[in-house]
């Protein structure tokens, strides 16, 4: 690149960008004056100043306005063009103005000031230069600085880059056949080099590809013998050196057997079969171990499994705490009778086997009275415990997960009511008499601050306190002309819980002991925690009754047991559990469990295995399948569950089989069942069926029940039970 000084000039280079296309680069000079430059360019180059020292350019004709330059900016940087302000000069120039009336350089550039508005500032807009050269295409110009030679001061240089795209022929390609795309072979743009076109002949590039063929002689290196006839040498030249005679001539049957081709294929495929069988018999030894290994822990883990059921069992009947541990007890218990006078009636016969029966009902009440004993006392130490936990939930807040998992807590009257209260209950259990240490002053207080909080709330216990109190002021104002005992009268007020508290107090002017209060104590706290427990709005309502026929006693509805096979509920809880159970439930409870497991695991939650319960199973696998295995007759309850019969269909007292574990496991695997089952099997099968569609007949409409009042979406929820 050369230049004159002092005269106007320009120059252009072309060359080949980074991209691969063509540009050129037009740089226009100035020499001794501006106007020849101002003349030989007609468009104005605009350089925005922005914040932060940015600046930006762009070429606009001269002739476009501010407004149109502020549009054109705006969409590049995708704002609106109300939110941009132009300023030359800390001036605000108007719209309306065009560029060639500002004061634009000797080069063609004017310097703007490019600002946002306080609407933008509000509305949070910005200037993103990102978005700017994202959305620039060329051409683009650039101010290049030229330093001067001979210390004059450096000029600005403009120059514009014009993209000039070319079209690149094509030069053959191939098609996948997997997914149809065309791929075509490259085009560059660089020629053959300069040597090879200076040579003659024919040029090779990619424009032309063929291909030249020739033919040549070689020569041996040394001679050979070739296989002749009749032909007649006349003179024979051997050459100096070793020479190599000709062997016997050999026939294509001899070449074959030497060769062996056939044999030695035959040595391969046999060696490649044996490597193939070596491959085979590690490879199934290797799976081999790993089933064995995989049975071996899966027998391990059933055998612990067992272990650890028996001695839940075992520290369960030696030390029981629930009612169903009661019952297994009593359950084990009646199986002893059973086997017991069993051996009894093969032994002996008339007198003593009466005296052996009364022999063996002693040892029973005796076993019967000692788990009634443990069992009371194991209630009785819980009882407590209970009640505090019982009260203390009560009084906590009410807790939910809210927005962003927050965990909100509200306070209700009932559970400021209840804390309150609990307040009372705590310091009412935890008071002294004077005998063991205690204040009787304090402890009067108490008594009589109680009888205040008591008197207020509205509870069926108070009730009868104020009902006997508005009866004795009537009384009292009937006779008060004639008695003067008012005040004798209101000071004998009855009551549950106020005669209690009236009761410890006169006992306490007797320096009575702290066993003589125990009982007192005990009721006390027991009316207090009733008070508590008892929602003051629901207080007057009447619970649901119904009459035992067993015990002739009132019950709450919840109180007596119901199961799906029944017509009505009129037995209640604690007259069952008097009947004795022979059978440990827990093992149909785990029945139960496995097949609402499995039906949900289906997707199966509208089953009748959710509204069933562990009455029916026992039912169902003592009644109807006699507790035993169809297949393999195994007697073992805790080893029993109850499959579906048609895998495809819902499970239901008529579409299940008693089966073992293993057993089932193979059931679920079958397609067909009438290929794996014999006729007599599938027969009895058939008739357990129908029994059983004909003894759960009701279930149906209970189900139907459920389906239509829109409550079957909750049943089968009880976590004790799935």
């Amino acid at each position: 690149m050369g230049e004159r000084a002092g005269d106007d000039e320009s120059f252009s280079v072309a060359g080949t960008s980074a991209s691969g296309t063509l540009c050129s680069i037009t740089v226009p000079t100035a020499g001794g004056t501006g106007g020849g430059a101002r003349s030989c360019r007609k468009d104005v180059t605009v350089k925005f100043h922005l914040m932060k020292a940015q600046v930006v350019a762009h070429a606009y004709p001269r002739h476009h306005t501010l407004d149109e330059v502020k549009e054109h900016i705006a969409c590049k940087f995708q704002v609106k063009s109300k939110f941009l302000l132009l300023r030359q000069a800390g001036t605000e120039l108007p719209g309306h103005r065009r560029l060639e009336e500002l004061c634009v350089s000797e080069y063609n550039v004017c310097d703007l000031e490019l600002l946002l508005s306080d609407a933008a500032r509000e509305e949070n807009v910005q200037l993103n230069l990102k978005l700017y050269y994202r959305n620039l295409t060329l051409p683009d110009i650039i101010t290049v600085r030229i330093s001067s030679e001979d210390g004059k001061p450096g000029r600005d240089v403009v120059v514009e880059i014009e993209n000039q795209v070319i079209t690149k022929p094509f030069v053959g390609g191939y098609i996948n056949k997997l997914n149809n795309i065309e791929y075509h072979h490259a085009f560059t743009q660089t020629g053959p080099p300069a040597d090879r076109l200076a040579r003659p002949g024919t040029k090779f590039s990619r424009d032309t590809q063929t291909v030249t063929e020739r033919t040549t002689t070689t020569t041996i290196p040394r001679c050979q013998a070739v296989q002749h006839s009749g032909l007649d040498v006349a003179e024979r030249k051997v050459p100096d050196g070793q020479c190599r005679s000709a062997l016997p001539y050999e026939t294509a049957r001899e070449l074959e057997g030497r060769k062996d081709v056939a044999g030695k294929v035959r040595l391969i495929q046999r060696n490649f079969r044996r490597v193939l069988w070596q491959r085979l018999i590690k490879k199934s030894a290797a799976e081999w171990r790993e089933l064995q290994k995989q049975q071996q822990e899966n027998e391990t883990e059933v055998q612990n499994s067992k272990t650890l059921a028996h001695n839940k069992t075992a520290v369960a009947r030696t030390y029981p705490k629930t009612n169903e541990e009661f019952d297994a007890l009593f359950a084990q218990i009646h199986c002893w009778k059973e086997n017991e006078m069993k051996l009894i009636r093969e032994k002996y016969s008339g007198a003593p086997k009466i005296a052996e029966m009364n022999i063996l009902l002693d040892k029973e009440i005796q076993l019967l009275n000692g788990v009634e004993r443990q069992r009371r006392a194991i209630r009785r130490e819980q009882l407590e415990e209970v009640v505090e936990r019982q009260l203390v939930k009560i009084s906590e807040p009410k807790r939910w997960v809210g927005y962003n998992n927050r965990v909100i807590e509200m306070e209700t009257p009932q559970t400021q009511r209840a804390r309150f209260l609990l307040l009372y209950y705590r310091r009412l259990k935890m008071a002294l008499p004077p005998s063991a240490g205690g204040d009787p002053q304090d402890h009067v207080a108490l008594l009589d601050e109680l009888s205040d909080v008591i008197v207020q709330e509205n509870h069926p216990a108070t009730e009868e306190v104020l009902s006997s109190f508005n009866h004795m002021l009537q009384a009292a104002f009937t006779v008060y002309a004639h008695l003067s005992a008012y005040p004798k009268i209101v000071s004998q007020m009855p009551g549950k819980l106020e005669n209690l508290l009236q009761r410890e107090r006169k006992l306490l002017l007797c320096h009575l002991g702290m066993d003589d209060l125990a009982i007192l104590r005990k009721r006390q706290l027991t009316l207090l925690a009733d008070i508590i427990r008892t929602d003051p709005e629901k207080a007057r309502e009447k619970p649901v009754t119904k009459l035992c026929r067993k015990c002739k006693k009132l019950r709450p509805a919840h109180a007596f047991t119901v199961h799906s096979r029944q017509r009505s509920a009129d037995v209640c809880g604690q007259c069952t559990s008097l009947l004795g159970s022979t059978v440990d439930i827990a093992v149909y409870r785990s029945i139960l469990r496995a097949i609402r497991r499995d039906e949900r695991k289906r997707g199966s939650l509208a089953s009748y295995a959710f509204i069933i319960q562990e009455n029916d199973i026992k039912h169902i696998v003592e009644n109807i399948w006699h507790g035993h295995s169809v297949i393999s007759s195994d007697t073992d309850r805790a080893d029993l569950l109850l499959p579906r019969w048609n895998v495809a269909q819902d499970w239901s007292p008529w579409n299940c089989i008693c089966l073992t574990e293993q057993e089932t496991r193979t059931h679920l695997k079958l397609q067909r069942l009438d290929r794996f089952y014999q006729p007599s099997v599938m027969k009895e099968i058939q008739s357990k069926h129908a029994l059983a569609r004909s003894v759960f007949g009701q279930l149906r409409e209970i189900d139907q029940e459920f389906t239509e009042s829109g409550d079957w979406w909750q049943v089968g929820l009880d976590e004790k039970l799935v």
